[in-house]
């Protein structure tokens, strides 16, 4: 049983070598101990450190893998251990996989009063479940015009007021935490205080997200009001202190444009908001509240919002509201809200009058209105950030074709291309479009020279390799980057230490030049000396302590390339010149001396 566009060359892409070589242990352990099918989804049950097995999540469709996750606690970038193990076990080992009907299969015979009495049974067995259900009917059904303005939306308001006191608490304790005493300490621990802060606006942010707006605000002012009052005190030379109040504005607007307020009760919380603008004023932070007094004097009333949200604007037209520097980030704020409260074609109308293009565009497709986000997006999408976007929810929506239109039309826009262009490689190498695979590695290879996608092109362009290998080197030792890793990486991986050596001496990390020094020792000695040397020496002349082991390193490096070249008295007298010029550095010298 094949899976599409499975191959070891992309499980190496995606994991680290630690990540591999653990992975590839674990399947040759056989830790892999079930794999099921369902569909384009596989399960897998690895054995691990713990006394559970590890459960390890891969979709597919056409194009080949979509998503891979793991119940583990692995973060360090890429592919886990597990996940390795268990496409090694599907690529090597297709007839261990069992297959299962999907879900929608298995659903497909049940009735309406089974379905129901499923759905109400797996709510009452977990309760969070509900509110999951509850979205997916708002989504749904979000297909006509919605009946009402977005001010008369329904907002969640609790039984009991929200007690602000424990949240004042928190703030306050966080604020009195530093020591005053040791003015040294107290500068390390301002970080600490800012993000114990920002764990309450987390808490506000949590009420603000369930639909809470009132809530939110409670919390809200009692951090504003409590972070104001010990603001002063801290240390704010690496701006972290004021940089939270630019947190707290899209919060205040989320939570202003979220709860049921009253004209009255809005004017209430702009005069607290502009008290507190004003205070913050004499630390010239002039419009940091900005965007919620924005919310809060505007709210959904203000007419040229209302003319846009009812449909009384036509395309092309300009909003009529006055121009500042946050107008955009409170339409991401209404945006955001009409979104949480499926007030789905209002969100379309402002998006689009708004030109944010690539938030109108996904959400046609998640509405399921593929064919105007089709209409739409190449045409208006600006950047390659915004195509990957739109091209990723129309894959997760199952619109393959579609996805390769607005990618490949996407590498015509401004921006970076490399990131959408290894997109777009992986995609269309899956659905068996060779050449598009291949010209889109071209271009994530041209524009950013990678190692872990070398290989693949090489596997995409077949016959075509040898004679596409002489262009793209060629390319390489052509091409000007200030982060030449990539070309290094390749020039290394095809033997070719001459090219390394010019890549690294336009001036590049300590890191990268010690690799090619050790690829170069035995065919490069000469240069590998004085590369070393001029690593080393600057070090140890300055005095710099701190470093002598690493001086130690290069020259041990060297002593290596000397001896490689039959010049082992050259290097003995080198190191005794080192010796009597740095004999008084009694820290160094038993350094040296070991190197003999």
């Amino acid at each position: 049983m094949d899976l599409p566009g499975l191959a070891e060359i992309g499980i190496r892409e995606r994991a680290s070598a630690e990540s591999l070589r653990r992975g590839q242990e674990y399947y040759d352990q056989g830790a892999v101990v079930s794999l099921t099918r369902r569909g384009d989804v596989v399960e897998a049950e690895v054995e691990g450190s713990q006394p559970e097995p590890y459960i390890v999540h891969v979709e597919f469709d056409e194009g080949g893998i979509t998503d891979a996750r793991c119940n583990c606690p692995f973060d360090w970038g890429g592919w886990c251990k597990h996940i390795v193990a268990t496409l090694l076990a599907c690529l090597r080992e297709p007839e261990s996989i069992v297959e299962l009907p999907p879900l929608e299969q298995s659903l497909a015979g049940l009735d309406r009063d089974q379905l129901q009495r499923l759905l109400l049974a797996l709510a009452a067995g977990e309760p969070r479940l509900v509110a999951a259900i509850e979205s997916q009917i708002a989504l749904l059904t979000a297909t006509s015009p919605p009946t009402a303005p977005a001010s008369e939306a329904p907002a969640r308001a609790r039984g009991i007021p929200l007690d602000p006191t424990p949240f004042r608490r928190q703030v306050r304790d966080s604020m009195r935490s530093v020591d005053y005493r040791h003015s040294s300490e107290a500068y390390w621990q301002v970080g600490e205080v800012v993000a114990r802060v920002s764990d309450v606006l987390d808490q506000a942010w949590a009420f603000i997200r369930a639909g809470d707006g009132q809530s939110g605000l409670v919390v809200l002012e009692a951090i504003t009001a409590e972070y104001l009052a010990g603001y002063e005190y801290l240390d704010d030379s690496d701006g972290y202190v004021s940089d939270f109040f630019h947190d707290l504005a899209p919060a205040w607007a989320e939570a202003l444009l979220s709860a049921d307020l009253t004209a009255a009760e809005r004017q209430s919380w702009a005069r607290k908001l502009e008290a507190w603008q004003a205070e913050l004023e004499d630390y010239g932070l002039d419009e940091a509240l900005d965007p919620a007094l924005g919310a809060a004097v505007q709210g959904w009333d203000f007419p040229p919002l209302r003319r846009i949200l009812d449909g009384a604007v036509t395309v092309g037209d300009e909003p009529e509201w006055p121009s500042t520097r946050w107008d955009d980030e409170l339409v991401r704020v209404r945006l955001n809200v009409l979104e949480r409260q499926g007030r789905h074609e209002e969100y379309l109308r402002l998006a689009r009058a708004a030109a944010q293009r690539e938030r109108y565009a996904t959400v046609l497709v998640q509405l399921g209105r593929v064919g105007e986000a089709m209409e739409y997006g190449p045409e208006h999408l600006a950047t390659t950030d915004e195509a990957l976007t739109l091209a990723r929810v129309l894959r997760e929506r199952g619109e393959l074709e579609p996805a390769l239109q607005v990618a490949q039309r996407g590498l015509t826009l401004e921006g970076r291309k490399a990131a959408l262009a290894s997109w777009l490689r992986d995609l269309a190498a899956g659905m068996g479009k060779t050449g598009q695979a291949l010209s889109a590695a071209l271009v994530a290879l041209e524009e950013a020279p990678d190692l872990g996608a070398y290989p693949r092109l090489r596997e995409l362009a077949a016959e075509g390799w040898s004679e596409l290998r002489a262009r793209l080197l060629d390319q390489l030792r052509q091409a000007e980057s200030y982060y030449p890793e990539g070309q290094v990486d390749v020039f290394l991986h095809e033997g070719l230490i001459g090219d390394a050596i010019a890549a690294v001496e336009k001036g590049v990390t300590h890191t990268l030049v010690e690799r090619v020094v050790d690829a170069a020792i035995e065919s490069h000695p000469d240069w590998v000396i004085q590369a070393c040397r001029g690593q080393a020496e600057p070090i140890m002349n300055e005095g710099k302590a701190q470093y002598y082991d690493s001086a130690a390193r290069w020259l041990g490096k060297a002593r290596d390339a000397y001896r490689a070249s039959g010049h082992e008295k050259e290097w003995q007298a080198y190191l005794a010149e080192l010796l009597a010029r740095h004999g008084r550095k009694y820290k160094l010298v038993p350094m040296l001396r070991v190197l003999k």
